[in-house]
């Protein structure tokens, strides 16, 4: 071996050599960093509508306007484009932040390791240097040292953060901005989440404040290719929720309040024109309808403070062809002209009067089509909701007496106002909304009259089964669980049907039959293993759902009722005629009161409940109970 003794770490070290290699390799480094990230700033798109890409498929999807082959291929291939853009996006904000700190780094290192060199090569201090701080060049050089340290580390954090921020997204903020990329075209995909923004100053107008509104989470839908049901189920889309049942599973709510005091209530807003329809909810929107027999309006308030977005005005009927009069209709008072839910498609409003005039709204409040099927041959008044299903908006149009039905199932296409199909049925009018289902993979729409539970297909309108269950004036909707639905009338009472088979199920595919405690109007409500129902008269009757039978236990109420029972997690939401509210616990034991609330006014419709908060109509006011 050599006797020459080998080099330590520490001398090596302090070899200044060794401090400009680490200097030199962390500045080139940093260069390097520093022009990755001009060049991915400078390559970003930021406005997709000018890109080659985009424009050439606008013009070609205004050209296959005719062609709906070529006309979906074009629209898939833009999606496909704003998947790409959206990738492309957040790789590069990725890259930028790892970038900034790799760069941050480098500079620290390099700047570092020349302090090192400096040091290393400074002679030795004389010793008259001593004689004064102020003018020691160590101190000086140290200070100059930290000083350019901290400047280059604030100077790279400022630029890094330049460069993100400048970064922006390359895709639209909202449905507003998309639409204003193709001004040409309705054709090309939109995004509708929460409905149009209200401008601050129409809300300072409206004199509304501003509470905090709870997340919603935005489905993302075009005019072409509609929200899922999965989308729609996030919100409130026609009378008793999307499903039609009155159920939400999964949330909480205050449990008192009192529409006098203020207490527990968000706010509330005036309602101008009367109406016994419903609340649904889109987003961070709530539509109302509301008529006399000179006016009819469609309205829409904020969701987080109540202000009147927009208000539309329907065309009342036109008048008869001969005589120039106004068409005339009597309504009960319990109904009134402007009894059924709206519903949404997630794209569009729906609304229907009790001359049967049908309106289709835009969320800005345009009108996109109207129908008019004449007035309806009943003592009410057209009464029964909407539903939609896919593109199609059903109308459930019972009228004429029992010996002579005049009464028709119709479906819309829900963009243009024309009928896809028509089913004429033989039964006299009747109120209740039909019940949308999937059973066995087929879409299905369940119907409720004097005396036929009807199912029918959604696609083409045959019908499927009938089944002799019902008398009288029908008001209840049905519902449905694993393969069975329930329907009941106060006249003969509620039963169980088994889904499937053909033609008259009636000797088949009845389970049970009960004759005490139906309903006359409200609709049913399934709790666990129990069906409820609420009687008018204030007496909720539970029943076991697989046998019927004599009632499990019955509970009174000091009031009348025309509010559907609703199930809030894993409490039970009833609302009086008189305003008077209750929230029980229900279990196979008992019916137990678990507080009382007042809205101060009367009540005859049913509640829309959307992240913990319950939005109803009272007699003059909308309202929201909730926490801020």
């Amino acid at each position: 071996m050599s006797g020459r003794e080998q080099p330590s770490f520490g001398s090596l070290m302090q070899n200044d050599r060794t401090w400009v290699r680490i200097s030199s390799i962390a500045a080139v480094f940093s260069v390097v960093v520093a022009v990755a990230m001009l060049a991915s700033f400078a390559g970003r798109v930021v406005d997709p509508s000018v890109t080659p890409e985009f424009v050439e498929l606008k013009e070609s999807l205004r050209e296959a306007s005719g062609d709906e082959s070529v006309h979906a291929a074009i629209a898939n291939q833009i999606r496909s484009l704003d998947v790409e853009l959206r990738t492309e996006y957040f790789d590069r904000r990725a890259f930028m932040g790892a970038a900034s700190w790799l760069l941050l780094g480098s500079l620290f290192v390099t700047i570092a390791s020349a302090k090192v060199v400096a040091n290393l090569r400074r002679q030795p201090p004389q010793l008259a240097e001593f004689e004064s701080d102020v003018d020691d060049p160590d101190r000086i050089m140290s200070l100059q040292s930290l000083s350019a340290v901290g400047g280059f580390a604030v100077g790279v954090f400022l630029f890094s953060s330049w460069l993100i921020v400048s970064d922006r997204s390359v895709l639209p903020p909202d449905a507003t901005h998309l639409a204003a990329l193709f001004p040409e075209s309705n054709d090309v995909a939109m995004v509708a989440t929460r409905g149009l923004d209200v401008e601050s100053e129409e809300l300072e107008d409206a004199g509304a404040t501003e509470p905090s509104m709870p997340d919603v989470e935005p489905a993302v839908v075009d005019p072409e290719v509609l929200p899922t049901l999965d989308e729609k189920r996030k919100f409130w889309t026609r009378f008793r929720g999307t499903d039609g049942m009155g159920v939400v599973e999964s949330t909480s709510i205050p449990e008192t309040w009192d529409g006098a005091s203020g207490e527990g209530i968000l706010w509330k807003t005036p309602v101008d024109l009367p109406g016994t329809n419903s609340p649904i909810v889109w987003g961070d929107r709530v539509f109302l309808s509301g008529a006399t027999e000179e006016r009819r309006t469609v309205s829409c308030f904020d969701a987080a403070n109540g202000a009147l977005v927009w208000q539309t005005d329907v065309p009342l009927p036109a008048p008869e062809d001969d005589g120039g009069e106004p068409v005339e209709l009597t309504v009960n008072d319990d109904t009134g002209f402007a009894a059924p839910t709206m519903a949404t498609d997630g794209v569009r409003v729906f609304a229907i009067f009790a001359h049967g005039d049908i309106v289709a709204m835009g969320f800005d409040g345009e009108i996109v089509w109207t129908r008019s099927f004449g007035t309806p041959h009943n003592p009410y008044g057209h009464a029964s909701s909407l539903v939609t299903d896919e593109e199609r908006v059903l109308i459930q149009l019972d009228q004429g007496e029992e010996d002579e039905p005049s009464s028709r199932l119709i479906a819309l296409d829900g963009r243009t106002g024309e009928t896809i199909w028509e089913t004429s049925r033989d039964v006299p009018a009747s109120w209740s909304t039909p019940l949308v289902i999937e059973y066995e993979g087929e879409s299905q729409v369940i119907t409720c009259a004097n005396p036929w539970v009807i199912t029918y297909r959604t696609s083409d309108g045959e019908e499927i089964w009938r089944c002799d269950a019902l008398y009288q004036d029908v008001g209840p909707s049905p519902v449905m669980r694993d393969g069975v639905v329930y329907v009941c009338n106060e006249v003969p009472g509620g039963a169980a049907i088994r889904l499937g088979g053909s033609g008259d199920v009636t000797d088949t595919h009845i389970i049970w039959q009960v004759d005490f405690g139906a309903p006359d109007t409200t609709s049913p409500l399934l709790v666990d293993d129990m069906i409820l129902m609420l009687a008018s008269f204030g007496t909720l009757t539970s029943y076991d759902i697989g046998e019927g039978g004599d009632p499990v236990w019955e509970q009174d109420f000091d009031d009348g009722f025309k509010s559907s029972p609703t199930k809030i997690g894993d409490r039970v939401l009833l609302i009086g005629e008189s305003g008077a509210c209750w929230i029980v616990a229900t279990t196979k034991e008992a019916c137990e009161t678990v507080s009382e609330a007042d809205l101060g006014e009367k009540c005859v419709t049913s509640p829309a409940i959307l992240d913990g908060r319950i939005y109803v109509r009272g007699e003059k006011h909308l309202f929201c109970i909730g926490e801020s």
